[in-house]
């Protein structure tokens, strides 16, 4: 297929799922081989790339394209792919840093056993104010110790890496409810 501005400014989604169907495959075996990424995950950033190109051709952004149409798809797929791997780079480095419940948040080794009580009761007391969904990711996690896999599956989430997120936003929210009341009582 040539790209020809013309085309691409006036074309209908027809135009641009022919695109996506043509250059797909080729793009998801090159991402798979050369990034160790999932199928899916190469499907989604070859699909945002396509999303990409249909906004720039909108906003006039590629009048200076000097590469093939076949290139800026796979340049901009690559940076989508790149991207969300950093994002669940980073999230697994969060997971792994917040294992358990963290100890600003919770007991420390430091302080004595009626401090330890007075933590974990404070601790309950805010975890009960969470929103429903917000406290089942944790207690999935920290009090049942269900994997990530069936955290996602027992609330309805798309994978494990949405579970993953929710309960790392879970936990921020009960660490900003715990952390002022733990302030207030020193």
């Amino acid at each position: 297929m040539v790209f020809s501005f013309r085309i691409a400014q006036t074309a209908d989604h027809a135009w641009y799922r022919a695109l996506y169907v043509e250059h797909r495959a080729a793009f998801v075996n090159w991402a798979v081989k050369h990034f160790d990424a999932r199928e899916e995950e190469a499907r989604d950033a070859f699909q945002e790339a396509v999303i990409v190109l249909h906004r720039k051709v909108g906003e006039g952004g590629l009048d200076d394209l000097k590469c093939s149409l076949r290139t800026y798809l796979f340049a901009v797929g690559r940076n989508q792919l790149l991207s969300r791997m950093r994002v669940v780079n980073r999230q697994v480095e969060i997971d792994e840093a917040f294992h358990g419940i963290p100890d600003e948040c919770l007991v420390t080794k430091d302080m004595d056993e009626q401090e330890r009580q007075a933590t974990a009761e404070l601790v309950r007391q805010r975890l009960s104010e969470l929103k429903p969904d917000d406290r089942r990711v944790l207690e999935l996690y920290y009090l049942e110790g269900r994997e990530m896999d069936a955290v996602a599956e027992v609330m309805g989430l798309k994978n494990r890496n949405v579970a993953k997120k929710k309960k790392h936003f879970a936990l921020q929210r009960l660490i900003a409810l715990v952390r002022p009341a733990k302030l207030l009582k020193v």
